[in-house]
């Protein structure tokens, strides 16, 4: 079973050493906003998906399974 795209991205958040906000920061959006997407009660849409993948330097593919 693949996880749930909010914890690939708060694993690869953490994996670089980043805090919410500072993600959030870069990726245009509030941190209560990431803090939902990362507990899958959100869902991020395509734009806001690839903003968030540059910022923790990997592809989109990476964070919906598809890669």
């Amino acid at each position: 079973m693949r996880a749930p795209i909010g914890i690939r991205i708060s694993s690869r958040r953490r994996a670089r050493g980043l805090s919410q906000a500072a993600l959030a920061r870069q990726a245009g959006i509030s941190p209560s906003y990431l803090n939902l997407i990362e507990r899958n009660k959100r869902e991020g849409g395509g734009a806001l998906l690839t903003r968030i993948a540059e910022a923790i330097g990997i592809e989109v593919g990476e964070l919906t399974g598809e890669a």
